[in-house]
């Protein structure tokens, strides 16, 4: 399976996907940065399962700070097979995103879409009681559109929903916009 970067430096040139990943489509991959465009242009982005690399990458030629997480080691040489081919700088860190997070630090964007049957919901939880979220940053699950992920105190929550799949988008709170006491 072959598949495309959608815009900045690498725009128009071709993943390699290994088997194990399943990459995001077109339609939502564009969604999504079409949304960034106009939230958050710039800053740093982790991508917590990295798998064919389709948002992350396409996040380092849209001139975003990338970090990859990807526990597959196959999903990991392709990761950097891939990053050299399109001369994107990105790190990848080989390991489980959950077990991984105390270490992460903090991001402006965090996406999260788990490739494996994951407790989403939980997940979801997990990194919104965690630190990865930069003030003022944003969490963004791709999850099936009949799930529905949980609110959190200190956060603005959006669903936007492409066929079977949703985005929700969680806008944490800036220091300033949060409630004493949350």
């Amino acid at each position: 399976m072959s598949l495309r970067i959608l815009g900045g430096s690498a725009r128009g040139r071709s993943l390699k996907v290994p088997d194990s990943a399943r990459p995001s489509g077109a339609r939502v991959r564009k969604s999504l940065f079409d949304l960034l465009a106009a939230r958050a242009p710039t800053g740093t982005f982790i991508d917590l399962h990295g798998g064919s690399g389709a948002i992350g990458l396409e996040a380092a030629s849209r001139g975003y700070a990338v970090t990859l997480i990807e526990q597959d080691t196959r999903a990991v040489k392709a990761l950097e097979a891939n990053a050299r081919a399109l001369e994107l700088r990105v790190r990848i860190v080989r390991g489980e995103s959950q077990k991984l997070l105390p270490r992460l630090g903090t991001f402006d964007i965090v996406f999260s879409d788990p490739p494996y049957q994951a407790d989403i919901p939980a997940l979801t939880a997990q990194l919104l009681a965690s630190q990865i979220v930069a003030t003022g940053g944003l969490l963004v699950c791709q999850h099936p559109d009949r799930l529905a992920l949980p609110e959190h105190p200190g956060f603005a929550c959006e669903v936007r929903e492409y066929g079977s799949n949703s985005l929700t988008l969680y806008q944490r709170a800036a220091a300033a916009d949060r409630v004493e006491g949350e």
